[in-house]
């Protein structure tokens, strides 16, 4: 097992070798391998300092007839108010399919291929025979909210025309429109990172949270036309919400309630075999906690508590005003795992090896860093080297602006062909930049021409 991590890190840190990049540890006789040669730069130093994000004005605004759901097309995405304090669930489901048909977009053309290209990597034998998929719905449908079951039956009924089955067809089913919203749970997601800064570590001594979303795009990159901000706004006795996602997904990948609570979802590889029955979905788990929860601690416990009854080993990383933690839910219950979840914060010792070195910060990838945890870290080069790069771009400075941030969560270029071991990347949706001290939320979309250096950042409402 030793020679086959170092034979991982090796490998994947060579991928990452460039002329201004440290090695972060490669065995000196690997850097003096024979044809190993450095490669131009492929970081880009732009300062964000005196660029403020700007909002952006609609240029078209499409409503359901009976008002339950109201979208604004902007240039960058779609801005979305879903009115559950005005309606049942189903209704407001039936009038978001409603105002998506009114904007006249070819939304099948944006959905039908990214889920079965998701199929495809998580299924990739099926030749057409999509039952073991349908399977996965069944099994994990009654887990679910009932009122999110009821939002969901609205909006896939109206947007599927009743049109039932999956076909790759250019055609969307009520199976299809389910499934889009249940992708991280039945299918998996991707690479993502996070990092928070606050007290000391912060200009203002305020928090900060940033949160980039590594998401399939598509093959033409038709998932950045269908970027969205949905505002759900709830009725007595529950949070109303704003989630940053995919326009027609309704379950929440990051989310900020009106508590300031915010919350969002990292994939954790674990290798475990997936079972699905009997489980819930932690993507719509993670909503209904942002309904029901002031604050993060409260959030992260209760993710922490159900993790057991999950599909897939994830990180949610959860911020308030005065904390911030990372649940690491671990999925597994067998006999040969340690099986431990754990609400990880600035104080959680780490895996044996791993140190952070910048107080009053909290840096997230896609693997549990808590010491005694299931060890997807140090099996994982590609995660070892982005946390190192935060580890050391995070200290460059005593205190951290957003607009240092912002620069360090873009320092990549998108010239460079790897992925999986950049912060910043191809593989980038958007970026999420939470400023507790002015509450202003600024967003980096990816749009159709793909990621792009030095990306614009549009304040968003919420």
């Amino acid at each position: 097992m030793k020679k086959y991590i170092l034979l991982v890190l090796i490998s994947t840190l060579l991928c990452a070798c460039s002329a201004d990049e440290p090695d972060y540890n490669v065995p000196a006789a690997v850097n003096a391998a024979e044809g190993l040669k450095k490669v131009d730069t492929t970081l880009v130093y732009d300062s964000y300092e005196g660029e403020e994000a700007q909002a952006e004005e609609a240029l078209e605004t499409f409503a359901s007839k009976d008002g339950l759901c109201v979208i604004e097309k902007k240039p960058s995405y779609y801005e979305v108010w879903l009115y559950h304090d005005k309606g049942d669930p189903y209704d407001v489901g039936c009038a978001y399919a409603e105002a998506i048909l009114e904007t006249g977009m070819d939304y099948a053309e944006v959905l039908e291929p990214y889920l079965y290209e998701n199929i495809d990597s998580a299924f990739p034998n099926l030749d057409g025979e999509y039952t073991p998929v349908i399977d996965r719905i069944n099994l994990l449908k009654p887990q679910i909210p009932q009122e999110y079951v009821q939002e969901l039956e609205g909006f896939a009924t109206v947007l599927s025309g009743g049109l039932k089955g999956m076909e790759a067809d250019g055609k969307l089913s009520y199976e299809e429109v389910f499934l889009a919203s249940m992708v991280p749970d039945c299918l998996r997601g991707t690479n993502c990172n996070a990092l928070s800064v606050w007290g000391e570590k912060s200009v203002t001594g305020e928090r900060i949270i940033s949160r980039t979303m590594d998401w399939p795009m598509g093959s033409t990159n038709q998932m950045c036309t269908a970027q969205a901000v949905m505002h759900f706004v709830m009725g007595e006795g529950k949070n109303s919400f704003t989630s940053v996602a995919v326009l027609g997904m309704l379950d929440v990948l990051t989310g900020l309630n009106d508590k300031g609570v915010f919350a969002a979802m990292l994939d954790a590889g674990s290798g475990y075999d997936y079972v699905c029955e009997g489980k819930k979905c932690y993507s719509f788990e993670l909503r209904r906690a942002l309904e029901d929860m002031d604050d993060a601690r409260s959030l992260g416990e209760h993710m922490v508590e159900e993790s057991k009854n999950f599909t897939y080993s994830h990180n949610i990383v959860v911020t308030d005003k005065n904390d911030c933690f990372v649940a690491e839910d671990c999925v597994d219950t067998s006999e040969y795992s340690a099986g431990l979840s754990t609400l990880r914060d600035k104080d959680t010792p780490l895996t044996d090896g791993i140190s952070w070195d910048n107080p009053d910060s909290l840096c997230v990838v896609n693997a549990f860093l808590s010491e005694g945890a299931d060890d997807s870290f140090t099996i994982s080069g590609h995660n070892y080297i982005r946390f190192c790069k935060y580890n050391e771009w995070v200290g460059e400075k005593d205190k951290l602006s957003v607009s240092d941030i912002k620069s360090i969560v873009t320092r990549e270029s998108t010239q460079r062909d790897s992925g999986w071991q950049n912060i910043y990347s191809y593989l980038t949706y958007h970026i999420v930049i939470y400023d507790y001290a002015t509450g202003e939320l600024d967003i980096a979309f990816t749009g159709p021409e793909g990621v792009v250096d030095h990306p614009v950042f549009t304040k968003v409402s919420h």
